[in-house]
């Protein structure tokens, strides 16, 4: 319990070893530190120096002899307090160059079509979908299939983002999968019509601005492909409505 509390805070292994050996015998010279952690000798100079850096041991020399102690284990709190100061500056200094960033990104050539894997590439193109959309804009969304849980839970949650910021959203899906509907449907600017049990395939297509996504939801190797262009975007507009007017309500 202890050891990974202290792994999240940022401790190697080998100065959890050291700081519990420090806690644990007092002050030691290096002999004792390396007898008690198990860590070698030609590291445990260096993990000591950075346990040291971080503010969290101390040392004395008498008779020439080092000595090494662990501070107050309430110091730990001071340590993540200062982390947090320091991420909070890294944050407000990334914020002010974000502009010049975007500007940067403007004056380059963009691709038209951009691939995005995993599952971590899912919600990155899902989150350009929320970020591109205003108040009042539509997103159009047609086909689905069975999906793992947790992928549910976080499209039903980006889903929720979407209804609170105005966006309005049409979506076409499997008969199959009226289900969804009762956990997405009464969210506001929210309208779900239905297609024939056998109308099914493993994607996910996302129409909204100039852009369209297609997301291919297999659990094993999942991705998404973002086409960027009104002229494709329009047609798949045209499509969407065709089949959004034969759908079942």
């Amino acid at each position: 319990m202890i050891a990974p509390a202290l792994q999240r805070i940022g401790l190697t292994d080998g100065e959890i070893k050291v700081y519990l050996a420090l806690l644990e015998t007092g002050s030691s010279s290096i002999t004792n530190i390396i007898k008690k952690s198990g860590i070698s000798g030609s590291k445990t100079y260096e993990v000591l120096d950075r346990l040291a850096k971080k503010g969290l041991i101390t040392f004395v020399t008498r008779n020439n002899v080092k000595y090494f102690e662990a501070y107050s284990p309430d110091r730990i709190l001071d340590y993540l307090e200062e982390k947090e100061h320091a991420l909070a500056e890294e944050k407000t200094a990334i914020q002010q160059i974000i502009p010049d960033l975007i500007l940067k990104q403007q004056h380059a050539l963009t691709s038209e079509a951009k691939i995005f894997t995993g599952w971590e590439g899912l919600k990155t193109a899902n989150e350009d979908i929320l970020k591109t959309l205003k108040k009042g804009e539509e997103w159009l969304s047609m086909g689905l299939t069975d999906q793992p849980k947790t992928w549910e839970i976080y499209f039903t949650k980006r889903q929720i983002a979407r209804s609170k910021k105005g966006i309005n959203l049409k979506h076409l899906i499997n008969e199959k999968y009226k289900s969804l509907s009762q956990s997405r449907g009464n969210l506001p600017h929210t309208t779900f019509r239905f297609l024939p049990k056998d109308f099914e395939m493993p994607t996910s297509t996302e129409i909204y601005a100039n852009k369209i996504i297609i997301m291919i939801l297999v659990q094993e190797n999942p991705f998404a492909i973002l086409i960027e262009s009104k002229e494709v975007a329009d047609s798949f507009r045209k499509y969407f409505y065709a089949l959004w007017k034969t759908a079942k309500k």
